[in-house]
Protein backbone atom coordinates (compact mmCIF):
# COMPACT_ATOMS: atom_id res chain seq x y z
CA UNK A 1 0.00 0.00 0.00
CA UNK A 2 1.45 3.50 -0.92
CA UNK A 3 2.07 5.92 1.85
CA UNK A 4 0.20 8.88 2.48
CA UNK A 5 2.69 11.77 3.51
CA UNK A 6 2.24 13.99 6.49
CA UNK A 7 1.47 16.94 4.51
CA UNK A 8 -1.17 14.99 2.30
CA UNK A 9 -2.49 13.25 5.17
CA UNK A 10 -3.13 17.32 6.57
CA UNK A 11 -4.71 18.35 3.59
CA UNK A 12 -7.16 15.55 3.65
CA UNK A 13 -8.14 16.20 7.39
CA UNK A 14 -8.49 20.08 7.01
CA UNK A 15 -6.06 20.15 10.17
CA UNK A 16 -5.01 23.74 9.47
CA UNK A 17 -8.23 25.59 8.84
CA UNK A 18 -9.32 23.45 12.29
CA UNK A 19 -5.90 25.02 14.22
CA UNK A 20 -6.35 28.52 12.98
CA UNK A 21 -10.27 28.49 13.68
CA UNK A 22 -9.00 27.04 17.12
CA UNK A 23 -6.68 29.98 17.20
CA UNK A 24 -8.91 32.65 15.88
CA UNK A 25 -11.64 31.44 19.05
CA UNK A 26 -8.63 31.48 21.47
CA UNK A 27 -8.06 35.33 20.36
CA UNK A 28 -11.31 36.60 20.82
CA UNK A 29 -11.17 34.79 24.44
CA UNK A 30 -8.19 36.68 25.04
CA UNK A 31 -9.24 39.82 23.57
CA UNK A 32 -12.78 39.52 26.33
CA UNK A 33 -10.48 38.81 29.07
CA UNK A 34 -7.65 41.43 28.52
CA UNK A 35 -8.55 44.15 26.16
CA UNK A 36 -5.29 46.32 25.99
CA UNK A 37 -2.72 44.45 26.80
CA UNK A 38 -0.01 43.23 24.42
CA UNK A 39 -1.33 39.77 24.81
CA UNK A 40 -4.91 40.69 23.30
CA UNK A 41 -3.30 42.74 20.62
CA UNK A 42 -0.96 39.78 19.76
CA UNK A 43 -3.58 36.81 20.04
CA UNK A 44 -4.91 37.73 16.69
CA UNK A 45 -2.00 38.24 15.06
CA UNK A 46 -0.90 34.76 15.52
CA UNK A 47 -3.72 32.86 13.43
CA UNK A 48 -3.55 36.14 10.86
CA UNK A 49 0.14 35.13 10.23
CA UNK A 50 -0.93 31.69 9.70
CA UNK A 51 -3.11 32.40 7.35
CA UNK A 52 -0.83 34.99 6.03
CA UNK A 53 1.46 31.90 5.61
CA UNK A 54 -0.71 29.21 4.37
CA UNK A 55 -1.88 31.40 1.49
CA UNK A 56 1.85 33.47 0.43
CA UNK A 57 1.50 31.81 -3.15
CA UNK A 58 -2.18 33.32 -3.82
CA UNK A 59 -1.16 36.56 -2.58
CA UNK A 60 2.49 36.90 -4.27
CA UNK A 61 0.39 36.31 -7.74
CA UNK A 62 -1.78 37.75 -10.09
CA UNK A 63 -4.94 36.00 -8.95
CA UNK A 64 -6.37 32.75 -11.07
CA UNK A 65 -10.15 32.98 -11.16
CA UNK A 66 -11.94 33.47 -7.90
CA UNK A 67 -8.12 33.14 -6.27
CA UNK A 68 -8.59 32.62 -2.34
CA UNK A 69 -12.15 33.87 -2.26
CA UNK A 70 -13.71 31.90 0.84
CA UNK A 71 -10.40 30.48 2.20
CA UNK A 72 -10.54 30.30 6.04
CA UNK A 73 -13.49 32.51 6.11
CA UNK A 74 -14.21 31.04 9.88
CA UNK A 75 -11.10 32.33 10.65
CA UNK A 76 -11.30 35.90 9.55
CA UNK A 77 -15.30 35.85 10.96
CA UNK A 78 -13.54 35.73 14.40
CA UNK A 79 -11.07 37.83 13.88
CA UNK A 80 -12.90 40.50 12.84
CA UNK A 81 -15.27 39.80 15.90
CA UNK A 82 -11.41 40.10 17.90
CA UNK A 83 -10.80 43.49 16.36
CA UNK A 84 -14.38 44.92 16.96
CA UNK A 85 -14.02 43.81 20.42
CA UNK A 86 -10.77 45.00 20.84
CA UNK A 87 -11.68 48.30 19.89
CA UNK A 88 -14.98 48.15 21.97
CA UNK A 89 -12.79 47.83 25.30
CA UNK A 90 -10.29 49.65 24.66
CA UNK A 91 -12.53 53.04 23.95
CA UNK A 92 -11.37 53.43 19.98
CA UNK A 93 -14.13 51.97 18.33
CA UNK A 94 -16.75 54.97 17.63
CA UNK A 95 -18.46 55.36 14.44
CA UNK A 96 -15.83 54.74 12.12
CA UNK A 97 -14.67 51.85 13.91
CA UNK A 98 -18.27 49.96 13.18
CA UNK A 99 -18.60 50.99 9.89
CA UNK A 100 -14.98 49.87 9.38
CA UNK A 101 -16.13 46.18 10.70
CA UNK A 102 -19.18 46.07 9.45
CA UNK A 103 -17.91 46.50 5.88
CA UNK A 104 -14.91 44.01 6.31
CA UNK A 105 -17.77 42.01 7.48
CA UNK A 106 -20.32 42.17 4.53
CA UNK A 107 -17.08 41.69 1.90
CA UNK A 108 -16.10 38.44 3.80
CA UNK A 109 -20.22 37.18 3.62
CA UNK A 110 -20.01 37.67 0.07
CA UNK A 111 -16.91 35.77 -1.02
CA UNK A 112 -18.29 32.18 -0.39
CA UNK A 113 -21.90 33.53 -2.40
CA UNK A 114 -19.04 34.95 -5.19
CA UNK A 115 -17.23 31.70 -5.15
CA UNK A 116 -20.41 29.48 -5.17
CA UNK A 117 -22.12 31.02 -7.96
CA UNK A 118 -18.74 31.27 -10.18
CA UNK A 119 -18.97 27.82 -10.44
CA UNK A 120 -22.57 27.92 -11.98
CA UNK A 121 -21.01 30.22 -14.24
CA UNK A 122 -19.09 28.08 -16.23
CA UNK A 123 -17.89 28.33 -20.03
CA UNK A 124 -20.30 26.75 -21.78
CA UNK A 125 -19.51 26.31 -25.76
CA UNK A 126 -16.72 27.58 -27.98
CA UNK A 127 -16.41 27.85 -31.89
CA UNK A 128 -19.98 28.16 -32.96
CA UNK A 129 -20.36 30.14 -35.81
CA UNK A 130 -22.34 33.24 -35.47
CA UNK A 131 -22.16 32.69 -31.93
CA UNK A 132 -19.47 34.84 -29.06
CA UNK A 133 -19.90 32.52 -25.67
CA UNK A 134 -19.45 34.14 -22.69
CA UNK A 135 -16.35 32.19 -21.98
CA UNK A 136 -14.35 33.50 -18.75
CA UNK A 137 -14.76 36.17 -16.14
CA UNK A 138 -14.58 40.09 -17.52
CA UNK A 139 -11.79 40.16 -14.81
CA UNK A 140 -9.78 38.17 -12.22
CA UNK A 141 -12.31 38.20 -9.25
CA UNK A 142 -9.37 36.45 -7.12
CA UNK A 143 -8.39 40.20 -6.35
CA UNK A 144 -11.04 40.50 -3.94
CA UNK A 145 -9.33 38.37 -0.93
CA UNK A 146 -5.96 40.30 -1.14
CA UNK A 147 -7.81 43.16 -0.79
CA UNK A 148 -9.93 41.06 2.00
CA UNK A 149 -7.05 40.03 3.69
CA UNK A 150 -5.14 43.80 4.15
CA UNK A 151 -8.42 45.33 5.40
CA UNK A 152 -8.37 42.53 8.21
CA UNK A 153 -4.88 42.93 9.19
CA UNK A 154 -5.25 46.77 9.42
CA UNK A 155 -8.49 46.64 11.37
CA UNK A 156 -6.48 43.85 13.88
CA UNK A 157 -3.43 46.84 14.43
CA UNK A 158 -6.14 49.69 14.36
CA UNK A 159 -5.94 49.49 18.11
CA UNK A 160 -2.19 50.91 17.62
CA UNK A 161 -3.50 53.77 15.81
CA UNK A 162 -7.30 53.88 15.49
CA UNK A 163 -7.66 56.94 12.66
CA UNK A 164 -5.64 56.11 9.94
CA UNK A 165 -5.47 52.17 10.16
CA UNK A 166 -9.63 52.25 10.62
CA UNK A 167 -9.78 54.59 7.33
CA UNK A 168 -7.27 52.03 5.59
CA UNK A 169 -9.40 49.11 6.80
CA UNK A 170 -12.42 51.06 5.62
CA UNK A 171 -11.39 52.19 1.84
CA UNK A 172 -9.97 48.52 1.26
CA UNK A 173 -13.50 46.82 2.09
CA UNK A 174 -14.90 49.75 0.00
CA UNK A 175 -12.33 48.34 -3.12
CA UNK A 176 -12.83 44.97 -2.58
CA UNK A 177 -17.15 45.77 -2.17
CA UNK A 178 -17.24 47.06 -5.18
CA UNK A 179 -15.37 44.90 -7.14
CA UNK A 180 -17.73 42.24 -5.55
CA UNK A 181 -20.85 43.91 -6.86
CA UNK A 182 -18.98 44.09 -10.43
CA UNK A 183 -18.09 40.31 -10.28
CA UNK A 184 -21.72 39.76 -9.33
CA UNK A 185 -23.23 41.09 -11.92
CA UNK A 186 -20.42 39.56 -14.38
CA UNK A 187 -21.46 36.19 -12.55
CA UNK A 188 -25.48 36.63 -13.49
CA UNK A 189 -24.29 37.78 -17.03
CA UNK A 190 -22.73 34.88 -17.77
CA UNK A 191 -25.13 32.65 -16.01
CA UNK A 192 -27.72 34.17 -18.17
CA UNK A 193 -26.15 33.65 -21.91
CA UNK A 194 -25.07 30.01 -20.56
CA UNK A 195 -28.54 29.46 -20.33
CA UNK A 196 -29.56 31.37 -23.55
CA UNK A 197 -27.48 29.05 -25.26
CA UNK A 198 -28.84 26.55 -23.87
CA UNK A 199 -31.97 26.75 -24.37
CA UNK A 200 -31.12 26.88 -28.48
CA UNK A 201 -28.67 24.46 -28.02
CA UNK A 202 -30.77 22.03 -30.68
CA UNK A 203 -31.04 24.99 -32.90
CA UNK A 204 -27.41 25.35 -33.08
CA UNK A 205 -26.38 22.25 -33.44
CA UNK A 206 -28.47 21.39 -36.13
CA UNK A 207 -27.52 25.00 -38.36
CA UNK A 208 -23.90 23.45 -37.90
CA UNK A 209 -25.15 20.10 -38.70
CA UNK A 210 -22.43 18.06 -37.22
CA UNK A 211 -21.87 14.55 -38.93
CA UNK A 212 -19.77 13.13 -35.38
CA UNK A 213 -18.92 13.95 -32.15
CA UNK A 214 -15.61 13.86 -30.72
CA UNK A 215 -16.42 12.85 -27.09
CA UNK A 216 -13.84 13.34 -24.13
CA UNK A 217 -13.85 13.68 -20.48
CA UNK A 218 -9.68 13.29 -18.40
CA UNK A 219 -7.70 14.36 -16.15
CA UNK A 220 -5.71 17.81 -16.39
CA UNK A 221 -2.93 18.21 -18.92
CA UNK A 222 -4.33 15.75 -21.32
CA UNK A 223 -5.26 17.14 -24.00
CA UNK A 224 -2.60 15.61 -25.93
CA UNK A 225 -5.14 12.92 -26.28
CA UNK A 226 -7.60 15.07 -28.61
CA UNK A 227 -5.46 17.19 -30.35
CA UNK A 228 -3.40 14.15 -32.17
CA UNK A 229 -6.48 13.31 -33.56
CA UNK A 230 -8.18 16.91 -34.84
CA UNK A 231 -5.79 17.17 -37.78
CA UNK A 232 -6.77 13.62 -39.08
CA UNK A 233 -10.79 14.00 -38.28
CA UNK A 234 -10.57 17.15 -40.09
CA UNK A 235 -9.23 15.47 -43.01
CA UNK A 236 -12.92 13.43 -43.06
CA UNK A 237 -14.43 16.89 -44.53
CA UNK A 238 -17.42 17.26 -42.74
CA UNK A 239 -18.30 19.28 -39.57
CA UNK A 240 -18.31 17.64 -36.15
CA UNK A 241 -17.67 19.23 -32.69
CA UNK A 242 -16.22 18.19 -29.76
CA UNK A 243 -18.28 17.56 -26.34
CA UNK A 244 -16.31 17.66 -23.01
CA UNK A 245 -17.78 16.96 -19.21
CA UNK A 246 -16.07 19.07 -17.10
CA UNK A 247 -14.76 23.00 -17.15
CA UNK A 248 -11.01 21.96 -16.30
CA UNK A 249 -11.32 19.46 -19.73
CA UNK A 250 -13.11 22.33 -21.77
CA UNK A 251 -10.74 24.65 -20.83
CA UNK A 252 -7.93 22.18 -22.13
CA UNK A 253 -9.39 22.18 -25.41
CA UNK A 254 -10.34 25.35 -25.75
CA UNK A 255 -6.65 26.28 -25.43
CA UNK A 256 -5.63 23.99 -28.75
CA UNK A 257 -8.07 24.03 -31.15
CA UNK A 258 -10.54 26.40 -32.69
CA UNK A 259 -13.22 23.78 -33.75
CA UNK A 260 -16.86 23.78 -31.94
CA UNK A 261 -16.61 22.40 -28.24
CA UNK A 262 -19.44 22.36 -26.05
CA UNK A 263 -19.81 21.41 -22.29
CA UNK A 264 -22.60 19.27 -21.39
CA UNK A 265 -22.09 18.22 -17.43
CA UNK A 266 -25.03 15.97 -16.54
CA UNK A 267 -26.04 12.98 -18.20
CA UNK A 268 -29.43 14.49 -18.72
CA UNK A 269 -27.33 17.35 -20.99
CA UNK A 270 -26.14 14.93 -23.38
CA UNK A 271 -29.95 14.72 -25.16
CA UNK A 272 -29.91 17.75 -26.69
CA UNK A 273 -26.99 16.55 -28.81
CA UNK A 274 -28.79 14.17 -30.50
CA UNK A 275 -29.57 15.99 -33.73
CA UNK A 276 -30.75 14.47 -36.83
CA UNK A 277 -27.02 14.82 -38.32
CA UNK A 278 -25.01 13.15 -35.93
CA UNK A 279 -23.87 9.67 -37.25
CA UNK A 280 -21.04 8.47 -35.30
CA UNK A 281 -18.91 9.03 -31.83
CA UNK A 282 -14.97 9.33 -31.46
CA UNK A 283 -13.18 8.24 -28.54
CA UNK A 284 -9.55 8.62 -27.57
CA UNK A 285 -9.71 6.76 -24.27
CA UNK A 286 -11.93 4.49 -21.91
CA UNK A 287 -12.96 6.92 -19.44
CA UNK A 288 -15.54 5.90 -17.22
CA UNK A 289 -17.77 8.53 -18.38
CA UNK A 290 -17.82 7.70 -21.97
CA UNK A 291 -20.85 4.77 -21.04
CA UNK A 292 -22.83 7.97 -20.72
CA UNK A 293 -22.53 8.51 -24.41
CA UNK A 294 -22.25 4.94 -25.56
CA UNK A 295 -26.18 4.70 -24.54
CA UNK A 296 -27.25 6.21 -27.36
CA UNK A 297 -27.01 2.98 -29.24
CA UNK A 298 -28.58 5.22 -32.62
CA UNK A 299 -24.88 6.26 -33.27
CA UNK A 300 -21.87 4.55 -34.40
CA UNK A 301 -19.31 4.62 -31.86
CA UNK A 302 -15.64 4.57 -32.77
CA UNK A 303 -12.59 3.87 -30.00
CA UNK A 304 -9.47 5.40 -30.96
CA UNK A 305 -7.32 5.64 -28.11
CA UNK A 306 -4.29 7.81 -27.99
CA UNK A 307 -1.51 5.81 -28.77
CA UNK A 308 0.01 1.59 -29.72
CA UNK A 309 1.28 0.05 -26.61
CA UNK A 310 1.47 -3.44 -25.57
CA UNK A 311 0.30 -2.00 -21.92
CA UNK A 312 -2.42 -4.14 -20.83
CA UNK A 313 -4.67 -0.79 -21.11
CA UNK A 314 -4.69 -1.25 -24.68
CA UNK A 315 -6.47 -4.67 -24.09
CA UNK A 316 -9.12 -4.29 -21.84
CA UNK A 317 -12.68 -5.65 -22.08
CA UNK A 318 -14.53 -2.37 -22.15
CA UNK A 319 -13.41 -2.06 -25.47
CA UNK A 320 -16.48 -4.34 -26.38
CA UNK A 321 -18.81 -1.48 -25.49
CA UNK A 322 -18.14 0.03 -28.47
CA UNK A 323 -19.10 -0.53 -31.95
CA UNK A 324 -15.91 -0.23 -33.66
CA UNK A 325 -12.12 -0.52 -32.23
CA UNK A 326 -9.71 1.31 -34.80
CA UNK A 327 -6.49 0.08 -34.44
CA UNK A 328 -2.87 0.55 -36.19
CA UNK A 329 -2.07 -2.60 -36.90
CA UNK A 330 -2.77 -6.68 -36.32
CA UNK A 331 -0.70 -6.75 -32.91
CA UNK A 332 -3.49 -4.57 -31.58
CA UNK A 333 -5.69 -7.44 -32.12
CA UNK A 334 -3.85 -9.67 -31.39
CA UNK A 335 -3.07 -8.14 -28.03
CA UNK A 336 -6.30 -8.83 -27.11
CA UNK A 337 -5.67 -12.58 -26.92
CA UNK A 338 -2.69 -12.47 -25.30
CA UNK A 339 -4.58 -10.79 -22.50
CA UNK A 340 -6.86 -13.62 -22.72
CA UNK A 341 -10.02 -10.87 -23.73
CA UNK A 342 -12.32 -12.31 -25.89
CA UNK A 343 -13.47 -10.15 -28.34
CA UNK A 344 -16.03 -9.92 -31.58
CA UNK A 345 -14.14 -10.34 -34.72
CA UNK A 346 -15.78 -7.56 -36.16
CA UNK A 347 -15.03 -4.88 -33.90
CA UNK A 348 -11.51 -4.31 -35.31
CA UNK A 349 -10.43 -1.77 -38.29
CA UNK A 350 -6.89 -1.40 -39.43
CA UNK A 351 -5.78 1.99 -40.00
CA UNK A 352 -2.65 2.90 -39.22
CA UNK A 353 -1.53 5.23 -37.05
CA UNK A 354 -1.95 8.51 -38.95
CA UNK A 355 -0.20 10.86 -35.92
CA UNK A 356 3.65 8.84 -37.74
CA UNK A 357 3.15 10.06 -41.27
CA UNK A 358 5.56 12.55 -40.90
CA UNK A 359 8.28 9.95 -38.61
CA UNK A 360 11.08 10.87 -40.97
CA UNK A 361 13.88 7.69 -41.57
CA UNK A 362 17.42 6.99 -40.85
CA UNK A 363 19.66 9.57 -42.38
CA UNK A 364 22.05 6.11 -42.33
CA UNK A 365 23.76 3.35 -40.88
CA UNK A 366 23.46 4.14 -36.98
CA UNK A 367 27.35 2.48 -36.38
CA UNK A 368 28.40 4.83 -39.46
CA UNK A 369 27.57 8.19 -37.64
CA UNK A 370 29.93 10.10 -36.22
CA UNK A 371 27.70 11.99 -33.28
CA UNK A 372 24.43 9.99 -33.39
CA UNK A 373 21.22 11.76 -31.29
CA UNK A 374 19.22 9.31 -29.38
CA UNK A 375 15.69 10.24 -27.16
CA UNK A 376 15.11 8.80 -24.18
CA UNK A 377 11.56 8.99 -23.72
CA UNK A 378 10.31 7.63 -20.47
CA UNK A 379 6.61 6.95 -19.46
CA UNK A 380 5.45 7.68 -16.29
CA UNK A 381 4.42 5.24 -13.25
CA UNK A 382 0.50 4.69 -14.00
CA UNK A 383 -2.37 4.82 -12.22
CA UNK A 384 -1.38 0.84 -10.66
CA UNK A 385 1.48 -0.33 -9.13
CA UNK A 386 1.15 -3.01 -11.97
CA UNK A 387 1.06 -0.10 -14.84
CA UNK A 388 4.00 0.73 -13.96
CA UNK A 389 6.54 1.18 -16.67
CA UNK A 390 8.79 3.42 -15.68
CA UNK A 391 12.55 3.65 -16.28
CA UNK A 392 12.97 7.59 -14.81
CA UNK A 393 14.57 6.10 -11.75
CA UNK A 394 17.53 4.40 -14.22
CA UNK A 395 17.15 7.51 -15.95
CA UNK A 396 20.38 9.27 -15.09
CA UNK A 397 22.30 6.42 -15.18
CA UNK A 398 20.99 5.65 -19.04
CA UNK A 399 21.86 9.36 -19.88
CA UNK A 400 24.86 9.68 -18.39
CA UNK A 401 26.13 6.22 -20.47
CA UNK A 402 24.82 7.76 -23.26
CA UNK A 403 26.91 11.16 -22.80
CA UNK A 404 30.32 8.83 -22.28
CA UNK A 405 29.66 7.58 -25.65
CA UNK A 406 29.53 11.43 -27.57
CA UNK A 407 25.83 11.46 -27.98
CA UNK A 408 23.70 14.20 -28.42
CA UNK A 409 20.64 13.45 -26.48
CA UNK A 410 17.05 14.28 -26.77
CA UNK A 411 15.14 14.52 -23.59
CA UNK A 412 11.44 14.24 -23.21
CA UNK A 413 9.80 12.44 -20.57
CA UNK A 414 5.84 11.54 -20.25
CA UNK A 415 3.89 14.74 -19.23
CA UNK A 416 2.61 13.23 -16.23
CA UNK A 417 6.45 12.45 -14.94
CA UNK A 418 5.76 15.54 -12.67
CA UNK A 419 3.45 14.33 -10.47
CA UNK A 420 5.74 11.68 -9.07
CA UNK A 421 8.19 13.36 -6.38
CA UNK A 422 10.13 10.16 -7.38
CA UNK A 423 10.12 10.75 -11.40
CA UNK A 424 10.44 14.77 -10.78
CA UNK A 425 13.90 14.58 -9.42
CA UNK A 426 15.15 11.70 -11.76
CA UNK A 427 14.26 14.61 -14.49
CA UNK A 428 15.62 17.12 -13.08
CA UNK A 429 18.50 15.80 -12.41
CA UNK A 430 19.00 14.56 -16.01
CA UNK A 431 18.27 18.07 -17.17
CA UNK A 432 21.17 19.61 -14.83
CA UNK A 433 22.96 16.95 -16.30
CA UNK A 434 22.21 17.85 -19.90
CA UNK A 435 23.27 21.69 -19.25
CA UNK A 436 26.21 20.78 -17.37
CA UNK A 437 27.06 18.00 -20.40
CA UNK A 438 26.29 21.23 -23.27
CA UNK A 439 28.50 23.89 -21.38
CA UNK A 440 31.04 21.65 -21.18
CA UNK A 441 31.03 20.04 -24.35
CA UNK A 442 28.69 22.25 -26.60
CA UNK A 443 27.28 19.40 -27.76
CA UNK A 444 23.23 20.84 -28.42
CA UNK A 445 21.20 18.53 -26.35
CA UNK A 446 17.48 19.24 -26.77
CA UNK A 447 15.35 19.09 -22.96
CA UNK A 448 13.49 20.76 -20.79
CA UNK A 449 10.58 23.42 -22.60
CA UNK A 450 12.36 23.33 -25.96
CA UNK A 451 12.08 19.35 -26.10
CA UNK A 452 8.52 18.72 -24.02
CA UNK A 453 6.71 21.85 -25.25
CA UNK A 454 8.01 23.50 -28.48
CA UNK A 455 8.58 20.28 -30.05
CA UNK A 456 6.01 17.77 -31.02
CA UNK A 457 6.69 14.29 -30.19
CA UNK A 458 7.31 13.57 -34.28
CA UNK A 459 9.97 16.61 -34.11
CA UNK A 460 11.75 14.65 -31.43
CA UNK A 461 11.47 11.63 -33.42
CA UNK A 462 13.23 13.05 -36.18
CA UNK A 463 15.88 14.86 -34.06
CA UNK A 464 16.96 11.23 -33.23
CA UNK A 465 19.09 8.39 -34.99
CA UNK A 466 18.13 5.95 -32.44
CA UNK A 467 15.25 5.88 -28.65
CA UNK A 468 15.09 4.55 -25.34
CA UNK A 469 11.64 4.34 -23.94
CA UNK A 470 9.75 2.00 -22.09
CA UNK A 471 6.45 0.49 -22.37
CA UNK A 472 4.64 3.29 -24.44
CA UNK A 473 2.61 4.47 -27.19
CA UNK A 474 5.73 6.45 -28.24
CA UNK A 475 7.57 3.09 -29.14
CA UNK A 476 4.76 2.05 -31.59
CA UNK A 477 4.88 5.34 -33.12
CA UNK A 478 8.88 5.54 -33.27
CA UNK A 479 8.67 1.95 -35.42
CA UNK A 480 7.71 4.13 -38.33
CA UNK A 481 11.00 5.46 -38.65
CA UNK A 482 12.87 2.17 -39.16
CA UNK A 483 15.58 3.75 -36.62
CA UNK A 484 17.26 1.53 -34.06
CA UNK A 485 15.10 1.73 -30.65
CA UNK A 486 15.80 -0.01 -27.08
CA UNK A 487 13.02 -0.79 -24.10
CA UNK A 488 13.78 -0.77 -20.56
CA UNK A 489 12.36 -3.42 -18.66
CA UNK A 490 11.90 -2.06 -14.99
CA UNK A 491 10.63 -5.21 -13.05
CA UNK A 492 11.50 -8.50 -14.59
CA UNK A 493 14.29 -10.31 -17.00
CA UNK A 494 14.24 -9.40 -20.29
CA UNK A 495 13.12 -13.28 -21.68
CA UNK A 496 10.18 -12.65 -19.43
CA UNK A 497 9.53 -8.70 -20.67
CA UNK A 498 9.80 -9.84 -24.46
CA UNK A 499 7.25 -12.73 -24.06
CA UNK A 500 4.65 -10.39 -22.04
CA UNK A 501 5.11 -7.65 -24.34
CA UNK A 502 5.72 -8.36 -28.06
CA UNK A 503 6.90 -5.10 -29.63
CA UNK A 504 10.38 -5.47 -27.13
CA UNK A 505 11.44 -8.02 -30.38
CA UNK A 506 11.89 -4.94 -32.07
CA UNK A 507 14.00 -3.30 -29.79
CA UNK A 508 17.27 -4.01 -27.55
CA UNK A 509 16.19 -4.80 -24.23
CA UNK A 510 17.57 -2.91 -21.37
CA UNK A 511 17.18 -4.56 -18.13
CA UNK A 512 16.42 -2.24 -15.02
CA UNK A 513 17.25 -3.27 -11.11
CA UNK A 514 17.28 -0.61 -8.14
CA UNK A 515 17.51 2.01 -10.45
CA UNK A 516 20.75 0.62 -12.08
CA UNK A 517 20.43 -1.10 -15.66
CA UNK A 518 22.37 -4.14 -15.56
CA UNK A 519 23.13 -4.52 -19.31
CA UNK A 520 22.94 -1.16 -20.18
CA UNK A 521 27.07 -1.11 -22.37
CA UNK A 522 26.42 -4.19 -24.49
CA UNK A 523 22.68 -2.84 -24.89
CA UNK A 524 23.80 0.34 -25.83
CA UNK A 525 26.49 -1.24 -28.19
CA UNK A 526 23.81 -3.47 -30.47
CA UNK A 527 21.53 0.26 -30.32
CA UNK A 528 24.18 2.77 -31.15
CA UNK A 529 27.00 0.60 -33.02
CA UNK A 530 25.96 -3.16 -34.75
CA UNK A 531 22.16 -2.98 -34.98
CA UNK A 532 21.83 -6.42 -35.08
CA UNK A 533 17.86 -6.87 -35.46
CA UNK A 534 17.50 -4.15 -38.17
CA UNK A 535 15.30 -6.51 -40.65
CA UNK A 536 13.46 -8.07 -37.67
CA UNK A 537 12.57 -4.59 -36.64
CA UNK A 538 11.55 -3.49 -39.86
CA UNK A 539 9.31 -6.61 -40.00
CA UNK A 540 7.85 -5.67 -36.68
CA UNK A 541 6.69 -2.41 -37.94
CA UNK A 542 4.31 -3.96 -40.16
CA UNK A 543 2.67 -5.76 -37.35
CA UNK A 544 2.33 -3.14 -35.54
CA UNK A 545 1.61 -0.08 -38.07
CA UNK A 546 -0.22 -1.72 -40.79
CA UNK A 547 0.91 -2.60 -44.25
CA UNK A 548 0.16 0.45 -45.59
CA UNK A 549 2.93 2.57 -48.33
CA UNK A 550 4.52 5.44 -46.30
CA UNK A 551 3.34 7.41 -49.22
CA UNK A 552 -0.30 8.45 -48.15
CA UNK A 553 -0.06 6.99 -44.96
CA UNK A 554 -2.61 9.12 -42.90
CA UNK A 555 -5.43 8.34 -45.91
CA UNK A 556 -6.45 4.76 -45.04
CA UNK A 557 -7.85 6.00 -41.60
CA UNK A 558 -9.64 9.12 -43.71
CA UNK A 559 -11.15 6.71 -45.62
CA UNK A 560 -12.18 3.58 -43.20
CA UNK A 561 -13.61 6.44 -41.04
CA UNK A 562 -16.02 8.37 -43.57
CA UNK A 563 -16.74 4.41 -44.33
CA UNK A 564 -17.63 3.85 -40.57
CA UNK A 565 -19.60 7.15 -40.73
CA UNK A 566 -21.77 6.42 -44.32
CA UNK A 567 -20.25 8.79 -45.62
CA UNK A 568 -18.77 8.24 -49.69
CA UNK A 569 -15.26 7.97 -50.32
CA UNK A 570 -13.10 10.83 -50.45
CA UNK A 571 -11.10 11.21 -53.85
CA UNK A 572 -7.92 9.92 -53.84
CA UNK A 573 -4.65 9.55 -55.77
CA UNK A 574 -4.93 6.05 -58.67
CA UNK A 575 -4.29 3.40 -55.77
CA UNK A 576 -1.83 1.67 -58.42
CA UNK A 577 0.35 5.26 -57.82
CA UNK A 578 0.02 4.29 -54.18
CA UNK A 579 -0.39 1.00 -53.53
CA UNK A 580 -2.63 2.42 -50.95
CA UNK A 581 -6.04 0.65 -49.89
CA UNK A 582 -9.22 1.98 -48.54
CA UNK A 583 -10.53 -0.52 -47.34
CA UNK A 584 -10.60 -1.60 -43.45
CA UNK A 585 -9.36 -5.19 -43.82
CA UNK A 586 -7.43 -7.11 -41.20
CA UNK A 587 -3.87 -7.70 -41.87
CA UNK A 588 -3.21 -11.09 -43.26
CA UNK A 589 -0.90 -12.66 -40.68
CA UNK A 590 -0.40 -12.58 -37.25
CA UNK A 591 3.19 -12.34 -36.60
CA UNK A 592 6.05 -10.95 -38.82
Amino acid sequence: MKAISVKKAATMLSLWPAAVNLLSVVAVLVVAASAGSPAAILAPLVPLAIILWRQRRTLRRRPKGVGGLGRYATSRFLLIAAAGAQLLLSGSAGALGIIACAAALVVLVAEPILRATNGVAVPYAAGFPGHEARRRARFRYGWIFPLDVLALTALLLAVLAPVPLLVASLLLSLLAAALAVGAGLDIIGRIRARRAFQARLEEHLTALGPVFYVYWDAPARSAFQVSMWLPYLERLGVPFVLVVRSVATFRQLAAVTEQPLVLRRSLSDLDALMVPSVRGVFYVNNSMRNNHMVRYSALTHIQLLHGESDKASSATPIIKMYDRDFVAGQAAIDRFETFDVPMPADIFRIVGRPQVEDVEGERGAIGALEEPSVLYAPTWLGYQEETNYSSLPAGPSIVRALLDRGCRVVFRPHPYSSRSPELRAACREIREMLADDAAATGREHLFGAVAEKEMSVVDCFNAADAMISDVSAVVGDFLHSGKPLAMVSPRTGAEEFVATFPMARAAYVLVAEDGAVTNLQEGLTALLASDPRREERLRWATYYLGDIPRDGYAERFVQVARQELGLDPVPTRDPAETGREASPEVAPERTP
